[in-house]
C-alpha cells in the first residue's frame, strides 16, 4: 500500500513540476472549467439563499393563513397554459361578499389589492418620501389582524369607510420618520398622487423581513382604492386572505373555501377550479418546483460550457504531448513503463480539472454569498453542487485525459527519441 501511495505521489510531484514550467498554458486551460464552475455555484448559492430566505419568511407568517387568487402569484407558464390563465374570471367584491356569509371554518377573512412596492408618490405639503413604499394595499379592517399589524395610536378602518368610500388611510412607523419625524401623523393629511387622505392610524414598527422594511406600508380603504385607482370596485380583481380557526383544521378549511366557491361560481362537477387557493405550504412547494427546474436549465447550460473546457483540456494534453515526445522515449529507455506514462497523462488532466473546479467553487461561493449579505442571511454553501461539480471535474479529466494518456503510453522509445 505505502509502494502505491509512494509512486503516486512521485508521479504528482512530476505533474506539478510541469504545471510550473508552463504556468501560462496552465492558467488558461485552468479558467475554461473556473468559468463554468464559478458560474454553477454562484447561481445555486444565490437560490438556496432564496431557499432559505422564503422557508423564513413562511416561518414568520401565521400558517392558517390561505389565499384565493385569480391565478397562482408565483406560478411562470407559457404559451395556451397563459392564454388560460389569463382568461380566469376576475374574484369581485360580490363574490368575496357571498363567501364570507357562507364559510363556517373561517376566523377571519379579508379581500384586498397590493402594490409591492408602489411606484406612486406620497407627500406631505412640498416633502415627498424619499423611496418607493414597500406596501401599499387596499382593504378593509380585517387585513391587519391577518398581516399582524398593530394600532397604536388611532382607529382601525371600519364599515362606514368602506360604504363612503372614504380618503383615510393607515400608516407604517417608516412613513412617520420620514413624512412626520417631528409629531404623531394621527389626524394628519398624507397626499397619494396628489390626493389627499386623512391619517387614521399608525401601527406599531415590525422591522425587516427578507431585507424589506414591514414598516414602509400604506393603507387605504379597498372601495376608495378602486373609486380612485382601479376603476369599478364591483367588478375589481381582488384577492381573498382567509384564517382558518387553527392550524389543525386548515385543511378542512381549505376544502370548504373550495366548494363554497365552486358553488358560487357555479363551475360543473369534474371541471378544474377557474381560481388559485393555496396555503403558505403550497407557495413555497410551487417556489421549490421552480427552482428545480431553473436548477435544471443552469445546470445543462453550465454543462456544456464545462464540455467545451473539457475539450480544452484534451487539447492542451495533445500539444503536451507533442512537446515531449522525446522526454517519453528518454523515460521509457530508462525503463519507465506504459503505465507510468499513461498515469502521468492521466492525473495531470484530472488536476487540472481539479484545480480548475476547485478555484471556481471558492470564487462562485464568494460572488453567490454577495446576496446572502443584501439579504442579512448567514453564509449559505451548496454542499450538494459543490459536491457534484467536483465530480464532474474529476470525471472530465478522466474522459478527455483519457486519449492523450494512451496515445503516450504507446509511443515506440526509439522513434521518440529521435523525434525533433
Amino acid at each position: 500500500m505505502n509502494r502505491i501511495i509512494n509512486y503516486l505521489i512521485d508521479v504528482i510531484r512530476g505533474v506539478l513540476f510541469y504545471f510550473s514550467q508552463t504556468k501560462l498554458r496552465t492558467a488558461l486551460t485552468l479558467l475554461g472549467i473556473t468559468v463554468g464552475v464559478s458560474s454553477i455555484i454562484a447561481i445555486m448559492t444565490v437560490l438556496a439563499t432564496f431557499e432559505k430566505t422564503t422557508d423564513q419568511i413562511v416561518s414568520d407568517v401565521r400558517t392558517n393563513v390561505f389565499y384565493i387568487t385569480r391565478e397562482n402569484p408565483i406560478e411562470v407558464s407559457f404559451g395556451d397554459n397563459n392564454k388560460w390563465a389569463r382568461n380566469k374570471p376576475k374574484i369581485t367584491w360580490n363574490e368575496y361578499e357571498q363567501l364570507k356569509r357562507s364559510l363556517k371554518l373561517i376566523e377571519n377573512m379579508s379581500a384586498v389589492v397590493s402594490e409591492e412596492p408602489s411606484d406612486r408618490t406620497f407627500s406631505v405639503g412640498k416633502k415627498e418620501f424619499k423611496s418607493r413604499i414597500q406596501s401599499f394595499w387596499a382593504a378593509d379592517g380585517d387585513i391587519l389582524s391577518l398581516y399582524k399589524y398593530d394600532i397604536i395610536d388611532g382607529r382601525n378602518i371600519q364599515e362606514v369607510d368602506i360604504n363612503n368610500r372614504s380618503r383615510v388611510a393607515i400608516v407604517g412607523s417608516d412613513i412617520k420618520k420620514e413624512l412626520f419625524p417631528f409629531k404623531n401623523p394621527v389626524g394628519e393629511t398624507i397626499k397619494i398622487d396628489n390626493i389627499p387622505f386623512e391619517i387614521i392610524a399608525l401601527t406599531e414598527e415590525k422591522g425587516e423581513l427578507a431585507g424589506q422594511s414591514m414598516d414602509s406600508m400604506v393603507g387605504i380603504p379597498i372601495s376608495t382604492y378602486l373609486k380612485y385607482f382601479g376603476g369599478n370596485w364591483r367588478r375589481a380583481d381582488l384577492q381573498l386572505v382567509l384564517e382558518s380557526e387553527s392550524i389543525e383544521n386548515i385543511d378542512d378549511a381549505t376544502d370548504e373555501a373550495i366548494g363554497v366557491f365552486r358553488a358560487i361560481r357555479k363551475i360543473p362537477p369534474g371541471d378544474p377550479n377557474n381560481f388559485y387557493i393555496a396555503t403558505n405550504d403550497q407557495l413555497m412547494d410551487t417556489f421549490g418546483e421552480f427552482t428545480g427546474y431553473l436548477k435544471t436549465f443552469v445546470g445543462l447550460i453550465t454543462g456544456i460550457s464545462l464540455l467545451v473546457a473539457g475539450i480544452g483540456i484534451a487539447n492542451i494534453m495533445l500539444v503536451s504531448l507533442n512537446e515531449r515526445i522525446k522526454e517519453i522515449g528518454i523515460r521509457k529507455a530508462l525503463g519507465a513503463r506504459r503505465s507510468d506514462i499513461f498515469l502521468q497523462f492521466l492525473i495531470e488532466a484530472i488536476l487540472i480539472s481539479l484545480l480548475g473546479g476547485i478555484i471556481g467553487i471558492f470564487i462562485g461561493l464568494s460572488f453567490g454569498n454577495v446576496v446572502a449579505l443584501f439579504l442579512e442571511q448567514s453564509p449559505v454553501i451548496p454542499i450538494d453542487w459543490v459536491f457534484y461539480s467536483l465530480q464532474i471535474c474529476a470525471s472530465m479529466g478522466i474522459i478527455f485525459g483519457l486519449y492523450p494518456a494512451i496515445k503516450a503510453s504507446k509511443l515506440n522509445p526509439i522513434d521518440s527519441m529521435r523525434f525533433d
